[in-house]
């Protein structure tokens, strides 16, 4: 099973009970674990999910209560139109939501990928304006703008260069 580490206010929001960290083995194949953080801009909620290895991250704006209720395919479905935006094959975008078949929610462990949760949701909320709020600005080209820049973590690399190597094993 694929985690989502979430922070407390997600997942209170989300109103689940977070899996037993201790009983949970992590896997390092595939791309495996995601951090998520709920966000608002222009007075709307907004989720940012983050990948723990990658750093590679979307939104998903303008979140409502039955986007909540039906987060596991909110993910998948926002996953795979971004890997496809970024031009992925499909053969690719369908071993990536495979392994994503069981997703559960845990608790946050990794403040690196934290610290670079708050880097994005800046540039996040910065693009956004820029585009004349959420109404108007192209999701997806964010996404995209936000995945060129280079990140300490990653020794100065870009995220999508980082998802893009990590797929190609």
């Amino acid at each position: 099973m694929r985690l989502i580490h979430c922070t407390r206010k997600l997942l209170k929001e989300f109103k689940v009970i977070p899996v037993d960290l201790t009983t949970h083995t992590q896997d390092s194949e595939g791309l495996g674990n995601w951090y998520a953080n709920l966000l608002r801009t222009d007075k709307r909620k907004c989720i940012l999910f983050t990948n723990g290895k990658t750093l590679y991250s979307f939104l998903i704006p303008r979140v409502v209560k039955s986007n909540l209720q039906n987060i596991k395919n909110e993910f998948l479905t926002h996953l795979t139109f971004n890997l496809q935006n970024e031009g992925f094959d499909l053969a690719i975008i369908d071993k990536v939501r495979q392994e994503y078949r069981e997703i559960g929610f845990a608790t946050t462990i990794n403040r690196a990928v934290l610290g670079s949760m708050t880097d994005f949701t800046f540039q996040y909320k910065f693009l956004i304006i820029r585009d004349g709020g959420l109404e108007n600005a192209n999701i997806l080209k964010i996404n995209r703008t936000v995945n060129q820049s280079p990140m300490s973590v990653l020794r100065y690399r870009y995220p999508i260069e980082a998802l893009k190597m990590l797929l190609a094993k």
